[in-house]
Order: structure tokens, then C-alpha cells, then sequence
């Protein structure tokens, strides 16, 4: 049995088919010896089925087109609940071990004090000091793809949590490296996996598996690390024939390339349109007749901008997301599973391009596309009806559908906004668009704010207009199309 080196926070899709694949490639080629023990945050069906496979599963690399891989990885050596507090102090146990990493794998909403993630960290840290002293040193990486994530779990823990002592706080500050990542991988729930992959899948499989993890082909560029110090000690830098890639130098470019030209091609590109124009998943709507070129041209805008702002030597913008948008069109995955935490996601992905001093010198055809994109968001967080905490929005056929963002700022400023004259939408706009905390919660300062760009502001306001008076989100991108037909304008 492999010792254990690495506490894993999270028991999602992306961690299996990411790092603890990762791992256990490096473990297999000889390249490290360690095992991974997971925390799963709520529930425990991950959990058990981790104890009862003995850790084993099954991650099985598929497009629309059949089965290309299946990979038994045997990289997870146990696994705790962290719902209750019996629990977590099976998790906290595991510090007794002289640890490499911990890995922390839960989506935005989780990185925040208070959060249970963050809490189970800040005493996991605390634990592995007490247990190993000043002088142990040890890795963090947050694999959910906030910018600057190590920086922003490090600020969390340093700044926002209550000072334990001295000796720590400086062993937490020198000795602890809270390294910036970014992870690319599209794994899509199991339930949106086509029947006829399950089942082949399943009959390459000995046995049974409650794990089975469904992913895309690894891309070119799945996992990079920025390690300023040298202090990883799992050697993912190993896998370059993976295009892993561990950097001595700061990756925020690449970040805000990930950010800027992937993550946008589903928020705000093509998954609230599709899931309120009726089409279940991500690959149909990516293909559809009518959003198919209209994403092209609005991720080629989006490339303009981000190789004007933020140049990578070598690397092209409009390759990189157009590679994106091919990759969707062949992985079946669900709208709604990636439709929430759409404040953080529209700050992330698209605030950068509002605010960007090459806006002035896109097509009029972008800012018209990306006005509508960006409007096509707040009509999905527009409440239809509220009781408590129960957000509930209203699709272009009819069918509601819970608001999952926990931030309901933008939802509490547009509720009532259906039927709403052209002014009150205005004024209900500049109010979320003048807030700068929603746009740069780190330095909110009035220059960051969106409703600097009025250009913006005001296209923004008549295409969300449009979208709670009664238009579909089909019918408002068709009179764009047929505006810039009429115009002249090149597609």
C-alpha cells in the first residue's frame, strides 16, 4: 500500500481524472511513491466507494464518436467524509504523516471563510504543524480555477481566519507554499454520458465501480503550476510528454488565457443560452444552427482583445479557443451543471474584456454579441418567483429552474425587472454595473467598476430589455444577425 503523502479536500470528477490520474502516472513510471487520502466535503457515497474499491477506479476517456481509453488508477488509498465531525478528524488524523501536498478540489463558492473546505484547511495546517514542527514545509494548490488561487487561499488563511499564535503564523507565511494552478479537463456528470459508453465502458471494467470518472482526451495543455521556490515535492513537472507544465515564473497569463478564452466559451458563451432556449447539453447548443457562429465570432472577438491585452509569445489566442469549441462539440456535458455561481464566473471571464482599453477598437458586431451574452446571464439570474432561499428562474419554454448562485446580489437587483420599461431596467443595471465589489472584490475601487464602459452599459440594458419583455434568447440573437446582414457587416 502506498503511503500516504497527499490529503485531497474534494471528490470530484476533475480531481480523479487531473491530479490523483496524474499521480498515479508518477507512480507507476517510478517517478514518486505516494498515495492520496480524500476528504469529501458533503455526503459520503464518494467516500465509501473509495473504502470499498480500496481506493481503485475507473477514469474512461470518450467523445461522441465512442471509447478511446480506460485507465484503472490506483492512486487513492483512503477516504473520510468531512460532514461530520467524526469525520474530519479521521481526515485531520492523516497529518500525522509526513504529507507533500494538499490538495484542495471544490468550485468557487467553497473558497471563502467559513466555508467547510477552507475550515477543514485552516486545521489540516494547523494539525501538520503541531504534529511535525517548524520546520516542515508543505504545498497547497486549489485546483478550481479562480485567478491567482494559491494567492487568494493564502489571503484567506493569512488575513481572514483568527491568529493561532506567533510560531505558526510565520511557519504558515515561510514555510507553506500556496502555489497559483490551472487545470484544464471537461469531465461531465455521469447522467450526461450517451447510455452506449456506459455500457461499453462497463464491460471493459472488471467488476464494479461507483467511480467510474467519464473525460474528455487529455488537451494540450491540461495542468500547469507556478512554483516560484521550487517547493513542490510531488514531481508533476515529470509529465511534459502530458503537457503538464511546473513554472519558475509567474503563470498568470496563462491563467487569464484559461480564464479569458476556455472557461468563457461556456460562461458566458454558450451554456445559459442553450439551457434557456430549452437544449439540455452543452455539445447540442455548441453545434446549434443559430449559436454555433455566433460563439465562433464571439470567442474570436474575446481572442482579439486578450492577444492584444495579455500576448503570450508563440501562442495563439484564436487557435486556443477555437480548440476549446471543438472540444465541447464532441463531450456530451450538461448545461445546467456548469449554470452556477454565474457572479464570480462573470467577474472571472468577463469583466476583463468590459474594462479592456482595446474594447473601443472590437467590431461593432462584438460588442453587439458580447453585450447579448453577458445579457443572456442576468436574464438566467433573474428570479421568476422567491420563497426563503429559494431562487427560481423561468426558461423560454417554460420550464423553471432553481438559481444556484449563492451570491443573490444581482438576483435581489433584478427581481421584478419582468415587463419592466427600458428605464427601470437602466437604472436596475447601473446599479449592479456600479458596484465595484462584484467586479473586483480584491480592490474594489470605482475605476473598477463596469459601468465605466457605457458603450457597454447601454447594449447590455436594451438586449436584457428585450430578453424579459418577452423575446427568446433565439429571436434576440436572429435580429442581431439580421442587423448585421443589413449592414453589410462580415460574419
Amino acid at each position: 500500500m502506498l503511503p500516504i503523502k497527499i490529503l485531497a479536500i474534494g471528490a470530484g470528477g476533475l480531481q480523479r481524472a487531473l491530479t490523483h490520474q496524474f499521480v498515479h502516472i508518477l507512480n507507476e513510471r517510478n517517478l514518486y511513491n505516494g498515495g492520496i487520502f480524500v476528504g469529501q466535503p458533503r455526503g459520503s457515497e464518494k467516500a465509501d466507494a473509495f473504502n470499498t474499491q480500496n481506493g481503485v477506479y475507473h477514469v474512461v476517456t470518450f467523445d461522441l464518436n465512442g471509447i478511446h481509453d480506460v485507465q484503472q488508477i490506483t492512486s487513492v488509498v483512503g477516504a473520510t467524509t468531512l460532514a461530520t465531525e467524526a469525520g474530519r478528524e479521521q481526515l485531520y488524523t492523516q497529518t500525522d504523516n509526513p504529507l507533500d501536498l494538499i490538495l484542495i478540489g471544490v468550485t468557487e463558492a467553497g473558497i471563502a471563510k467559513g466555508e467547510l473546505a477552507m475550515d477543514v484547511l485552516d486545521e489540516s495546517l494547523h494539525r501538520y504543524y503541531i504534529n511535525h514542527g517548524q520546520d516542515a514545509t508543505l504545498t497547497v494548490i486549489n485546483t478550481d480555477n479562480l485567478r491567482n488561487n494559491g494567492d487568494v487561499i493564502r489571503d484567506i488563511l493569512t488575513n481572514e481566519y483568527p491568529k493561532r499564535n506567533d510560531d505558526y503564523e510565520y511557519w504558515l507565511k515561510t514555510n507553506v507554499s500556496f502555489l497559483n494552478e490551472m487545470g484544464d479537463r471537461l469531465v461531465p456528470q455521469v447522467y450526461a454520458v450517451p447510455d452506449e459508453i456506459k455500457e461499453t465502458a462497463q464491460a471493459q471494467i472488471d467488476g464494479s465501480d461507483a467511480l467510474i470518472t467519464y473525460a474528455e482526451q487529455m488537451p494540450a495543455t491540461p495542468f500547469i503550476l507556478e512554483d516560484l521556490e521550487n517547493s513542490l515535492r510531488v514531481p508533476f513537472g515529470e509529465l511534459d510528454d502530458f503537457g503538464v507544465v511546473v513554472s519558475r515564473e509567474s503563470i498568470e497569463p496563462y491563467h487569464d488565457w484559461k480564464l479569458l478564452l476556455v472557461n468563457s466559451v461556456h460562461v458566458p458563451g454558450i451554456t445559459h443560452k442553450g439551457f434557456l432556449s430549452g437544449i439540455d447539453y452543452v455539445n447540442e447548443a455548441a453545434s446549434h444552427p443559430v449559436y454555433s457562429p455566433h460563439l465562433e465570432r464571439l470567442m474570436s472577438g474575446y481572442a482579439d482583445i486578450v492577444a492584444a491585452d495579455i500576448p503570450i509569445e508563440g501562442k495563439s489566442a484564436h487557435a486556443y479557443t477555437q480548440e476549446f469549441i471543438d472540444r465541447i462539440r464532441k463531450v456530451k456535458d450538461d448545461n445546467a451543471r456548469i449554470n452556477i455561481i454565474e457572479t464570480v464566473k462573470l467577474r472571472e471571464r468577463a469583466a476583463d474584456i468590459v474594462r479592456s482599453l482595446n474594447y473601443s477598437r472590437s467590431t461593432e458586431l462584438f460588442k453587439a454579441d458580447f453585450a447579448y451574452s453577458f445579457a443572456t446571464v442576468l436574464r438566467f439570474l433573474t428570479p421568476h418567483t422567491i420563497s426563503g432561499d429559494d431562487y427560481r428562474g423561468i426558461t423560454d419554454t417554460g420550464t423553471e429552474y432553481e438559481i444556484r448562485d449563492p451570491d443573490r446580489t444581482i438576483q435581489e437587483v433584478l427581481n421584478g425587472a419582468f415587463g419592466a420599461d427600458l428605464s427601470n431596467i437602466t437604472n436596475r443595471l447601473d446599479t449592479i454595473f456600479s458596484d465595484a465589489t462584484l467586479w473586483s472584490p480584491q480592490t474594489a475601487v470605482p475605476d473598477n467598476a463596469l459601468n465605466q464602459n457605457q458603450d457597454f452599459c447601454k447594449r447590455v440594458a436594451q438586449f436584457y430589455h428585450e430578453l424579459v419583455n418577452g423575446k427568446t434568447c433565439l429571436e434576440v440573437l436572429e435580429s442581431i444577425n439580421i442587423t448585421f446582414r443589413s449592414v453589410g457587416s462580415v460574419f
